[in-house]
């Protein structure tokens, strides 16, 4: 009976430890991701600062959607991710008009149409056309 104690005392700590590394493993890769997550905010359209204007880019990995903020209205469309490249689905928005932000909005939906490469260096995400111009930069939210 001794035995019997001390053996699954054992296995409960062998168990324990064992999980630890699958829980700091899963830790490291989600730090090396090549596909956006989460919530961002857009700092840069075509070169201009638009930080001001709090545009926001929120991917939601799980299900291939991405939707945010467009200066006016709420958008939210699907998208495709391969290692370097995003695909943006057409996007729906809500109907609000905003005569101040209807340019910065159609700005930002235009380049969304546009993005070809993607380059992820957390916590900056950077969009380029086809020509590799650089047309988009956002930061990760916190």
């Amino acid at each position: 009976m001794k035995y019997l104690g001390l053996l699954l005392i054992s296995l409960t700590l062998f168990c324990n430890c064992n999980s630890t590394n699958t829980a700091t493993s899963k830790n490291t890769e989600t730090k090396n991701q090549s596909e956006p997550e989460g919530k961002y905010l857009v700092t840069s359209l075509y070169g201009k600062d638009v930080s001001e204007h709090k545009l926001t880019l929120e991917f939601d990995k799980a299900n291939k959607k991405l939707s945010g903020f467009s200066g006016c209205n709420i958008y939210y469309c699907d998208y495709t991710v391969t290692d370097s490249s995003l695909s943006i689905g057409a996007p729906g928005a809500s109907k609000r008009y905003c005569e101040q932000t209807m340019k910065l909005e159609k700005e930002f939906f235009k380049a969304l149409s546009e993005l070809k490469t993607k380059n992820l260096k957390e916590p900056t995400l950077t969009f380029k056309n086809e020509n590799q111009n650089e047309i988009l930069v956002a930061k990760k939210s916190e």
